[in-house]
């Protein structure tokens, strides 16, 4: 809480804060926060997710992202190399806790109450952001990208499998609520048994690459000889 003396902090109740008269609880326990307001806009988004990836491709590209990348794909060479394994593991964990802060954030403004109930912060929640980047490629910032897209936007597309499906007036069973999150897990299953890396794997998107794949090789002609 705070009132005119500064901030109070206890983690047992309102009443061991020992504020005065006119103090203000500002956190209120399991009831959440009130009063955000709702700053929360798709600019303002798109602009952190544009910032987000320019931080973390400079980082990547940098010496020390590449000492961590070292990192994470062998430990013991890493540090027989002279790489100060506890400094870079702490610089990664900074940034991307820095980077998870801004995002709570903006999701903060977009409600009116913020409380960790398991629908807003559940064990559902923390699976999903992990598939995202399985699913888009470990390594690949790309990929995670794309993992996000295709699961957010998968659920919406298969949103008729959950309506009721009726053929020569006879009502088919099979479709039904909760028949869509079925196919849905089915297709990520998949995914994952044919691209164990991920959609990306550790490759990066590039436009060269995207031309590269509508673009066919001339064949060379083969050379005759003149007539004798």
């Amino acid at each position: 809480g705070r009132d005119s003396s500064g901030f109070h902090f206890s983690m047992k109740d309102a009443f061991s804060l020992g504020m005065e008269p006119d103090g203000v609880v500002l956190v209120n326990g399991p009831q959440g926060i009130s009063g955000i307001p709702h700053d929360s806009t798709f600019i303002i988004g798109v602009v952190l997710v544009l910032l987000t990836l320019f931080i973390v491709l400079r980082l990547i590209n940098s010496r020390d992202g590449r000492a961590i990348q070292s990192i994470r794909d062998n430990r013991i060479a890493a540090e027989s190399v002279g790489i100060n394994v506890t400094k870079y593991k702490l610089m990664a964990f900074s940034v991307s806790a820095a980077l998870a802060g801004v995002g709570g954030v903006l999701y903060a403004h977009n409600l009116s109450t913020l409380s960790a109930t398991p629908k807003n912060f559940g064990y559902n929640m923390s699976i999903m952001i992990l598939v995202y980047v399985v699913l888009g490629g470990i390594g690949s910032v790309t990929g995670s990208i794309i993992g996000s897209l295709l699961i957010n936007g998968g659920q919406e597309w298969l949103r008729f499998l959950d309506e009721p499906l009726t053929v020569a007036g006879v009502n088919i069973p099979l479709f039904r609520p909760g028949f869509r999150m079925v196919i849905y897990s089915l297709l990520l299953m998949v995914v994952v048994l044919f691209w164990r890396r991920g959609i990306m794997g550790t490759s990066e998107f590039t436009w060269n690459g995207l031309f590269g794949l509508f673009k066919r090789k001339k064949k060379k002609k083969p050379q005759t000889g003149g007539e004798a």
